[in-house]
C-alpha cells in the first residue's frame, strides 16, 4: 500500500481502481488503520478520527457502513475486522505499507548514523503522507512525524540540496552547501548561498541573520582578498631577480 506522496492499494499485484474509493468514508478507514502501530486502533478511537462531531450512536453504524465498503474495494470480508472493540486492517494477511517501512528503515538508519542506511530510507519517501487529505486532522500527527524523519534523512545523508529545497528554513543545510562550495573553490557560489539564508531568515521568518553564516562570510571574503592581493615589493623583488 502507497500512502507517501499518494493513495494506491494492490491486492495480489493488482490495483484497486480508483473508483473502487467512492465512499471517502471507507478509504479514510483504510488509510487511518494502515498508519496506526500494527494496522489496528479502538473503535471509540476510529469514531473520534472520522466522525468527531457525530454523536455516538449515529457514529457507530457509519463505521459499520465505512467497513463494507471497505472490504467491497480490498475485495475480502477479512479486509477490515471489526471484534473486541477493535477495528483491524487485514489482521490475517501481509501488508506492506511504504509509510511503515520507510519509518521501520529510519528509525534503523538513525541508530545505525550510516549515510547509505539513510539514502535507503530516503528511496521510500515518494512525497508527504497523504497529500488529498491534508485538512484531515487524524492524518496530521503522521505527517509531521514521518516528514520529521525524512528531514533527519537528509541530513544524515548529507543531501544538502535536497534538505534546503524541502525546507528552505534550514540553515544548517545552506552553511553545508555553502561549505561544499567553498572546498571546491567557488567562493561566489558560496556567498550566493549565504545570502540566500540570509534572505529566509530575515525577509521570511523575521529573523537577524545567521551567525555562523556571518562568520563563513567573513572567512571566504577574506580569503577573496588573498587571492587577488598583489605580492608584497619585497617579494616582487625577489622575484625579478631570479630573472
Amino acid at each position: 500500500m502507497t500512502v507517501l506522496g499518494r493513495f494506491e492499494v494492490s491486492v495480489n499485484g493488482r490495483a484497486v481502481a480508483s473508483r473502487q474509493w467512492a465512499r471517502r468514508h471507507g478509504a479514510a478507514l483504510v488509510k487511518l488503520l494502515a498508519i496506526s502501530p500494527s494496522r489496528s486502533l479502538h473503535r471509540d478511537r476510529v469514531i473520534d478520527a472520522l466522525w468527531p462531531d457525530v454523536d455516538y450512536d449515529v457514529a457507530v453504524p457509519r463505521l459499520h457502513k465505512a467497513a463494507h465498503y471497505a472490504r467491497r474495494a480490498l475485495g475480502h470480508q477479512d479486509a477490515v475486522v471489526l471484534r473486541a472493540d477493535a477495528v483491524r486492517l487485514c489482521p490475517d494477511f501481509a501488508v506492506y505499507v511504504d509509510a511503515v517501512r520507510f519509518r521501520q528503515l529510519a528509525d534503523y538508519a538513525l541508530r545505525d548514523g550510516g549515510i547509505a542506511e539513510a539514502k535507503e530510507a530516503l528511496a521510500l519517501y515518494g512525497g508527504d503522507l497523504l497529500p488529498e487529505d491534508i485538512y484531515e486532522t487524524w492524518a496530521d500527527p503522521h505527517r509531521q512525524e514521518l516528514r520529521r524523519l525524512y528531514l533527519e534523512m537528509l541530513h544524515q545523508a548529507e543531501d544538502w540540496h535536497q534538505a534546503v529545497t524541502a525546507d528552505p528554513a534550514d540553515e544548517r543545510a545552506h552553511l553545508a552547501l555553502a561549505r561544499r562550495y567553498a572546498e571546491l573553490g567557488n567562493r561566489v557560489a558560496a556567498l550566493r548561498q549565504l545570502d540566500q539564508l540570509d534572505h529566509v531568515m530575515r525577509e521570511e521568518l523575521g529573523l537577524g541573520g545567521s551567525l555562523l553564516g556571518l562568520d563563513l562570510r567573513r572567512h571566504l571574503i577574506q580569503a577573496s582578498l588573498r587571492a587577488i592581493r598583489p605580492p608584497a615589493a619585497g617579494a616582487q623583488q625577489v622575484y625579478e631577480s631570479t630573472m
